[in-house]
């Protein structure tokens, strides 16, 4: 069967409104961040870049300023922190549906595939669970899937170009792209090296290269400079001037035995995730086949492979840092921590599609091997850990199972699951045959409330009854909140926009300001100071009190 180019268009446009449409209804309920601190280094980030007060995140990690940089307009425009949350969960709506046409591009234009072919295996990569589940927060991911697509095709394009005109243009949007990864998250400077490292290549192998590729270098070396002034500005106004050495700290891990051992262990736990999230869909784009092997002895890499290779130096990488970031797994998700890796499962589950419906001849045996193995590794070191934390269900949104504890029996499940689909794709013939499995697993997993936690998460943020501080703030530049009391430093500061909030102990200090946000209890125990309640927080234990005046 055959589809024309018009309707290879239309079933695009119609997949991708509908991701958008289904993705934005998921949000309409909502009121406020979920996931702390992350959200909020993101939007406060975003409300000092529009000229907005300071936020008060010098007790949290550093978060860069890329996501925050296009949501920034919302919230100088938004009249309230409720509009403004909505808005930004619609822009993470429109940035999660794109992601089918950006990968619909890279499998027509530089791995080569059909129309039909790629409008399926495109909408297999916009459906992964995970997208669903970042979009309905403010995290960087939702920024860092698209535009790692869209890295991946400015390179396949550059690759494939003929004019020497258009492999600058395109190096150099490439560059661009890698530029505002890093920006917007620490651990994409894996796509920053890479592209060094492909720039460097181009410049060897291709005809007045160095020419060629000095654009995007420039555009590098001056991006570098860019981030560095816009991080600069975000650490002194929102994180005491101050910010810890992510890669010393990684990179001190690996100065003990028991550094480089929890390192192993979890880059076994992660590589499993990543296996398991695709349906085993990574590992098939990953093997090699014969035709790329040929085409390595001969130096004479396609676009596809190039584009392969470059998805897969990126995979490895972000594995690396990713087992580095979790020495301690204090949570059993660390142990399998996907939301690293991410960014890079989209189009390797896009290719191993392609890949599974194009091959004559069919195995699941190599695959099915490899995701045995590690299932039985990542149970086995399962039990060798007892972390004493919750899972955080945000970082592993895309297992094929019931999360549950993230015990051993959930590890071995998701693996038998995964088998179980790989083994199906491999016998059945029919693309469409493997799009309907890929997208019944998918959506099976989206709509288990457990792998997407938004729901629990709202009502336990924002319970029946729960209203925003900033009616008791009213127009009050700072507010003091007590580091010895109860309550969400991150989650007020959100709902407070006009106000600064002044840290204080309240068993050694003094208020510093006549708002003081605390403990239920406190205006108890400091009656002296003639406290007036002025709001509540009862799923908290916290309200918001105002002394007398000359008493802060």
């Amino acid at each position: 069967m055959t589809i024309s180019a018009p309707s290879t268009r239309i079933l695009l446009v119609v997949a991708t409104s509908g991701l958008f449409l289904v993705r934005l209804a998921l949000d309409t309920a909502r009121t406020g961040p979920l996931v702390v601190a992350d959200e909020i280094g993101y939007l406060t980030n975003a409300r000092v870049l529009a000229g907005g007060v300071p936020g008060q995140m010098s007790l949290a990690p550093f978060y860069r300023g890329g996501y925050s940089l296009l949501i920034a307009p919302i919230l100088a425009a938004a009249g309230s922190p409720e509009t403004a949350y909505r808005l930004v969960l619609v822009v993470n709506a429109a940035l999660a549906a794109a992601l089918v046409p950006l990968v619909y591009l890279l499998l027509t234009r530089c791995v080569g595939a059909s129309r039909v072919a790629a409008v399926g295996s495109a909408l297999a990569a916009g459906l992964y669970p995970s997208v669903t589940s970042y979009s309905q927060v403010a995290l960087s991911e939702n920024l860092l899937l698209p535009l790692f697509v869209a890295w991946l095709l400015c390179w396949g394009i550059a690759v494939r170009s003929r004019s020497n005109r258009s492999v600058t243009t395109w190096t150099t949007a490439a560059a661009a792209c890698a530029v505002a990864l890093w920006a917007t998250h620490g651990r994409m400077i894996v796509v920053l090296a890479v592209t060094v490292a492909a720039l460097a290549a181009l410049a060897l192998v291709r005809e007045r290269g160095p020419r060629l590729v000095l654009p995007a270098c420039v555009v590098v070396a001056g991006g570098i400079a860019a981030v560095h002034v816009l991080d600069s500005f975000l650490i002194r106004r929102s994180y005491g001037g101050h910010a810890p050495d992510e890669a010393g700290q990684r990179l001190s891990t690996l100065g003990t035995a028991s550094g480089v051992g929890g390192f192993l262990r979890n880059l076994i736990g992660q590589s499993w995730y990543v296996a398991v999230a695709s349906l085993g869909l990574a590992l098939v784009a990953a093997a090699p086949t014969p035709s790329v092997v040929r085409n390595l002895r001969c130096r004479r890499a396609s676009v596809a492979d190039v584009v392969l290779a470059l998805t897969l130096l990126t995979g490895v990488g972000l594995l690396v840092v990713s087992a580095l970031s979790f020495p301690d797994a204090v949570r059993p998700d660390m142990l399998i921590y996907g939301r690293y890796v991410e960014p890079v499962v989209p189009p390797l589950l896009a290719l191993g599609l392609l890949r599974i419906a194009s091959s004559k001849r069919r195995s699941a045996a190599p695959v099915a091997a490899v995701i045995a193995a590690a299932t039985v590794a990542t149970a086995l070191l399962r039990v060798t850990i007892s972390p004493t934390g919750g899972a955080n269900r945000w970082n592993v949104a895309s297992i094929p199972f019931i999360t549950s504890d993230l015990g051993p029996a959930v590890i071995v499940g998701a693996g038998a699951m995964t088998l179980l689909v790989i083994g199906a794709l491999t016998r059945l013939r029919a693309p469409l045959h493997h799009l309907l499995v890929v997208l019944g697993v998918f959506l099976a997993t989206a709509l288990v409330v457990e792998h997407n936690p938004v729901l629990s998460g709202e009502h336990a943020f924002y319970p029946s009854g729960w209203t925003s501080p900033a009616q008791a703030i009213g127009g009050s530049r700072t507010a003091a909140f007590d580091t010895d009391g109860s309550g969400s430093l991150y989650v007020y500061q959100w709902f407070i926009p006009k106000a600064r909030l002044v840290l204080f102990a309240s068993e050694t200090q003094p208020p510093p300001s006549r708002l003081v946000i605390t403990s239920d209890s406190w205006a108890a125990r400091h009656r002296g100071l003639d406290p007036v309640r002025l709001w509540e927080d009862r799923s908290r234990g916290s309200a918001i009190f105002r002394v007398a005046p000359g008493r802060a």
